[in-house]
Formats: structure tokens, sequence, C-alpha cells
């Protein structure tokens, strides 16, 4: 049985865990805010750019089937037979966030179990997701950190951006974006984005242009898709690595707020455990106070009685 002063030390060493776990639920629920703040503010020049994209796309096939019912080389929006497929995967580079790195590298897995090895290319954003797409048989061929605050993420794009370049280079004609779409309330699921060949439905815009006249532009029709298509990799880049920080962040909310009952729990039972063991403690000196006061009551009365004699 542990003695008081092993119950006062372990009560002061989870005390200290409690505020510990307390103070990384403050700073997780800082971070999904700053997250969640950054995803929205993309909005309007998201839409933006999927409009220009809408409208460029839209004359581009309209002219192919004008020509050959087909669409020209300029765009194609379904991948050939036999593609080699990319995937950007942002996890996390900390832990005490569950099994959310788990959970990514198993669905990244069954996403991409029907491409053979030799089809498939693998970056991963956080150190930890690496560890996780290893465990799964998919060691991604390079690594990036994840950034450490929203102002970050710009800096981590950028240099994602030529990575990306330099696999459509070398043949990648898929691009595949996975990460834990952020739903607010802590809630986040598993997603899968195909960034690239460019899917037309993912231009459609949920409200309408604010104007009566048609959409135009100046310029050469080329250039102008072209800037537009970096423009749009740079924002579902940042928006998927936004969105796996909060994500992360709200797993580690979670998780902080069931450690923080358990360790409550923890806590009065080692509070309970203390009391009584002080209790009897406390008992068993006065016990042996009156045991003491007693014997020796006795031996003055001994005393007493041989002085008489």
């Amino acid at each position: 049985m542990a003695t008081l002063e092993t119950l006062r030390h372990t009560l002061a060493t989870v005390e200290e865990l409690r505020s510990i776990v307390h103070t990384m639920k403050a700073l997780a629920a800082v971070s999904i805010h700053q997250y969640d703040r950054a995803v929205a503010a993309l909005a309007d020049y998201d839409r933006a750019v999927r409009r220009g994209m809408g409208v460029l796309l839209n004359e581009l096939a309209a002219e192919a089937r004008r020509q050959n019912g087909a669409l020209t080389d300029e765009v194609a929006l379904l991948p050939p037979a036999g593609r080699m497929t990319g995937a950007f995967v942002f996890g996390s580079d900390h832990g005490l966030c569950g099994r959310f790195n788990e959970a990514l590298a198993e669905y990244v897995a069954q996403t991409l179990r029907d491409r053979p090895d030799h089809h498939r290319r693998i970056l991963a954003v956080g150190s930890r997701q690496a560890a996780a797409l290893e465990e799964q048989g998919l060691p991604p061929e390079q690594m990036f950190y994840t950034p450490g605050a929203a102002s970050a993420i710009q800096h981590t794009v950028h240099h994602l951006l030529p990575v990306l370049e330099q696999w459509r280079a070398s043949g990648v004609v898929e691009i595949l974006l996975f990460y834990h779409r952020y739903h607010g309330a802590n809630r986040h699921e598993t997603a899968c984005v195909r960034l690239l060949p460019i899917d037309p439905d993912a231009l459609c815009c949920e409200s309408p242009v604010p104007t009566r006249s048609l959409p135009g532009y100046a310029g050469h029709r080329t250039e102008i898709l072209a800037a537009l298509l970096q423009e749009w990799l740079f924002v579902e880049l940042f928006r998927a690595c936004a969105e796996s920080l909060a994500s992360e962040n709200a797993s580690r909310l979670l998780a902080m707020q069931a450690a923080e009952r358990n360790i409550t729990d923890r806590l009065d039972e080692l509070s309970r455990i203390y009391r009584q063991q002080r209790q009897e403690a406390i008992t068993t000196e006065l016990l042996d106070v009156v045991a003491g006061f007693e014997a020796a009551e006795g031996l003055d009365c001994s005393s007493v009685g041989l002085g008489h004699r």
C-alpha cells in the first residue's frame, strides 16, 4: 500500500498533468479558430478563380464540339488509361491527436489499392503522417513538415507547387489531395479531392454571377488559363493544408477532453484513498496515544500500591 508521502507526490503530479492538459486544450481551440479563419478568407478569391476558369473551359469545350466533338489538348477533363497518379497527403508532425494520421493512411491505402506501385507517387506533409503511410506499405518519396501557424501555410504551399510541376513534367497525370476535411464543432472526416485533371463539377459556383453582363477577358486565352490554373492549384493546396491543421487540432482537443475526464476521475480516486489512509493514520496515532496514556496510568497506580506497603 502506498504511503501518505507517496500519495501526496502522486496527487501533485496528476494536478500538474491536468494543468498541462488544460493548456493544450486552450492552444488547440485557438489553433482551430485561426485555421478555420484562414479557410474562410479564401472564399471570395476561390470563387473568382473558379468563375474565370469556368468561362475559359466552357469556351474551349464549345469550340471543340464545333470542330470535332472532342475537347482540345488545352484541357483534359478525364485522365488516360494507365495513368500515373500522384498523392499529396496532409497529416501532422505531432501526436496526442488520436488516430488522426492512422485513419488517413488507411483511407489512402484503400483509395490507391487498385494503382500498382510503379503508377503512383506519394508526398506526405507531416512526419507522423509519413510514418503512418509507411506502415500501410506506402512510403512517401518526399516529406514536408507542417506549418506552425496559419501565416506559414503560404510558405509551405510555395514549396509544394514546384514538386507538383515536376511530377506533371515527369508524366504524372492525376493528382489527388488527401486530408481531413473540417466541418466545424470539432467534426472532421477523411477526404480525397482530385486536383488534376480538372473536374468540371469542381468549378461550379454555388452563387450566381452578380451581374447581367456576360463575363469576358482580355489577353491570350492560353496564358490566362495557365495563370488561373496556378491560382487554382495554390488555393486548393492552401485549403487542404489549413483544413488538415484545423482537423488535427480538433482531434487533439477531443483527445485532451477525454484525458481531462480520465485525470479528474483519477484525482477523485487518489483523493479518496489519501483521505482514507490519512484518517486511518490519525486514528492509529490516537489509539497509540490512548494506549500509552493507559499504560502510563497503570504504572502510576502500581507505584502508589507498592508505596503503601
